[in-house]
């Protein structure tokens, strides 16, 4: 699937790969959910293509057996479940980065070329980006790695400056709603709002929409609004509050108080206690994991905004 905001990367792959001037290592960034891993995905399809085309023609045997999820010249790297206790990994290790390298290093089966996707590649630690960093000295001649980044910042520049930068930008505001109005069944008034809980992210401002979502938001927007406007008490922001996933709240919370800021910015003292509101909020995401009484950190933050105007 390809997107108005994707097009022109995906041109330039597209020449790149006509006039057999691919890179060997391909960095894909920009924000979150803004179509870069379906890019990404495209360009691999392309890479294993044995017609050598953008798109790939999706009728030839390496295509076929793309799509069969059974292509023995496609590697990927990503989160896996830590072998003791079955949890996903919050980061790439470098026993998943040796494992892909010894792939690498094997003849090609089906097509010209081996592809490999990592992503998000600024999940791996430290070992793991040495390891990746020798293949990206010396690469193997048949072979394109697509990485796929939401935080360069996160990314060693020694990685950075060994591949080509395809940034993939967040369309502006206009061009979202246009397309979240052609694409989900919504108006101008439901885009706008969504975009604003999305972050300016029309991917998610979409399912947003369409899983029912945005009105979660809506909800937290409103319950925040009338707390601080000392309309309703701690316990019954805790109460309306209780049934929304933990990770998506603290997230809304976290844009809410961020958006407040912004707005008393001509209120400094004010726009100051909102900033630590939102760090605090921020905070309080990362600690989801640990065995740290959710309820008591919601209830603790709600009393803390609720005192913003006493």
């Amino acid at each position: 699937m390809t997107y108005p905001w994707t097009r022109a990367i995906e041109e330039e792959f597209a020449e790149r790969l006509r006039e057999g001037r691919l890179p060997h290592a391909i960095l894909l960034s920009g924000p979150h959910e803004t179509g870069k891993t379906e890019a990404a995905t495209g360009f691999v399809a392309s890479i294993l293509c044995l017609e050598d085309q953008y798109p790939a023609c999706g009728a030839c045997r390496s295509c076929q057996l793309l799509a069969s999820g059974a292509h023995p010249d496609r590697h990927t790297v990503t989160f896996e479940p830590h072998p003791r206790t079955g949890d996903l990994r919050k980061e790439i290790v470098i026993d998943q980065v040796r494992k892909l390298i010894a792939s690498l290093n094997l003849t090609n089966t089906i097509s010209r070329r081996k592809a490999a996707l990592i992503h998000p590649v600024e999940a791996m630690n430290r070992s793991a980006a040495n390891a990746l960093l020798k293949t990206l000295e010396e690469p193997p001649g048949d072979t394109v790695l697509i990485l796929v980044a939401h935080d360069t910042g996160r990314l060693p520049a020694t990685i950075r400056s060994r591949c080509q930068n395809l940034l993939v930008r967040t369309p502006d505001t206009n061009n979202s709603i246009d397309w979240l109005c052609s694409s989900v069944d919504t108006d101008a008034d439901e885009a706008e709002a969504a975009l604003a809980a999305a972050a300016g992210s029309p991917l998610k401002a979409a399912r947003m929409i369409q899983d029912g979502s945005l009105e979660t938001y809506r909800l937290v927007v409103s319950t925040l609004r009338e707390l601080r406007a000392q309309q309703i008490q701690p316990g019954a922001a805790m109460a309306s509050l209780a049934d929304a996933d933990p990770e998506l709240l603290w997230s809304w919370i976290s844009l809410h108080a961020a958006t407040e800021v912004r707005n008393t910015i001509h209120r400094p003292a004010i726009a100051k206690s909102l900033s630590q509101l939102q760090s605090l909020a921020d905070r309080n995401r990362k600690l989801l994991p640990t065995p740290v009484r959710k309820d008591f950190l919601l209830q603790d933050w709600l009393i803390q905004w609720s005192r913003l105007t006493a």
